[in-house]
């Protein structure tokens, strides 16, 4: 998929109270990595998009429009399931004390996990003590995919976003409160 999408940088946002998908439109001295600055000061712009952003057969009008409110680039219904891969980074591996494993650990999150980037992170009280917070590469994938030969990889990818992981260390590893096989 990687390549077959109108869009370079996909946005949600709001206008008038109307929610758009957008292809985010930098101007001269702006960059991407600006784009929540730029939202914010009301100066981002994007080019709408007509239908669903995901779907190859999305295209881009010829209608523009200043951005209200950046929202999330996707909804809980766009992102059944965030799957993730963990224990892939070796000094983070070293920095927690743990011994590396022969391979990354896999791990699945509800889609209930998936916040905007200015939305609050509600942290129950009992999970406030080991809270650990990691910056994240993301990868959106576009399609369902299943043994997909590694040359045809990138084909199933609809972009990246950074993002943020948070986990509660002793729920996640300590045998009394994660149980016996502990994540």
């Amino acid at each position: 998929m990687a390549g077959s999408f109108p869009w370079s940088h996909l946005i949600r946002f709001e206008k008038n109270g109307v929610i758009y998908y957008g292809n985010a439109v930098f101007a001269p001295g702006q960059v991407p990595g600006q784009i929540t600055q730029l939202a914010k000061s009301g100066e981002l712009q994007a080019q709408v998009i007509k239908g669903d952003p995901l779907s190859p057969d999305a295209t881009l009008t010829t209608e523009y429009l200043q951005v209200e409110k950046l929202l999330c680039p996707l909804t809980h219904d766009q992102v059944p399931i965030i799957r993730c891969v963990g224990l892939n980074y070796m000094q983070h591996i070293k920095e927690g004390g743990r011994t590396p494993p022969p391979y990354p650990s896999l791990f699945i999150k509800p889609n209930t996990c998936l916040a905007a980037f200015d939305a609050d992170i509600k942290i129950p009280f009992i999970a406030q003590e080991t809270l650990d917070y990691e910056g994240e590469l993301t990868i959106v994938i576009g399609k369902d995919a299943i043994d997909i030969p590694e040359e045809r990889a990138l084909d199933y990818i609809a972009g990246y976003v950074s993002s943020n992981d948070i986990s509660c260390r002793i729920w996640q590893r300590d045998p009394k409160y994660a149980g016996n096989v502990p994540q």
